[in-house]
């Protein structure tokens, strides 16, 4: 399968911007040359000027093709795609905080004292007797619906089901081209399942009737946090 995508299909290669001119890449391979004469005071001030040069053709080129993108949205009224533009372009990233409070609301800025604190959280909040739900314990009798044989709509929910985008997995077969691959992807998936099903012993095959339910308080995640 996939020999045969890549032999009538190929891989896909990312788009590069298009405002990256080939004048800017002429420059990152001068940049590179330039790295690997690093070894003395003029070699590490033509790197560091060729490095300014870039970032400053880079962020020319950048606001130039913005505009033109800008003007345009505007020219077909489109005033959602305007606004997301603008705010690309001159929004900026907020550092992350550096310090937390303790239990008595003092801010705490060295980094053992950090550690500290985060530690003492972090006992606190999992060290508490967690009670189990005895609902678990009332698990539906078993059927005897382990000869009936897959359906093929379950199989097309599945495969209409799978996020576009993700990493192929140990097969190498991308999520793309199982959902592109039509009846005849479906009836081999049908096949592979339903052998697998009817081959493999019961335990593997076992359904999950109930899930153990637990309360596990989260720390925060948030990149500006204080409080903890």
């Amino acid at each position: 399968m996939t020999n045969t995508a890549s032999e009538i299909l190929g891989k896909h290669r990312p788009v590069k911007k298009p405002w990256v001119t080939a004048d800017l890449l002429d420059l990152c391979d001068k940049r590179r040359e330039l790295k690997k004469k690093k070894k003395d005071a003029e070699g590490v001030r033509q790197y560091r000027a060729a490095n300014q040069e870039i970032k400053k053709g880079m962020k020319k080129a950048k606001m130039s093709s913005a505009r033109i993108d800008i003007e345009d949205s505007m020219k077909k009224n489109n005033s959602k795609k305007t606004y997301q533009l603008v705010k690309d372009l001159t929004s900026t990233k907020q550092g992350r905080t550096t310090t937390i409070q303790d239990k008595d609301g003092k801010c705490l800025t060295e980094e053992q004292d950090i550690l500290k604190r985060w530690s003492e959280y972090c006992s606190e909040l999992y060290n508490y007797r967690a009670t189990g739900d005895p609902e678990v314990l009332n698990v539906p009798p078993a059927t005897d619906n382990d000869n009936y044989p897959i359906l093929r709509e379950k199989v097309e929910a599945a495969v209409k089901s799978l996020k576009k985008g993700k990493s192929a997995g140990a097969d190498n077969v991308p999520v793309e081209l199982v959902q592109t691959g039509g009846e005849a992807m479906i009836i081999v998936l049908l096949t592979i399942c339903n052998t697998i099903w009817q081959t493999s012993s019961p335990s593997p095959r076992k359904a999950t009737y109930s899930y153990a339910r637990t309360i596990v308080p989260s720390a925060s995640s948030a990149t500006r946090a204080k409080l903890c």
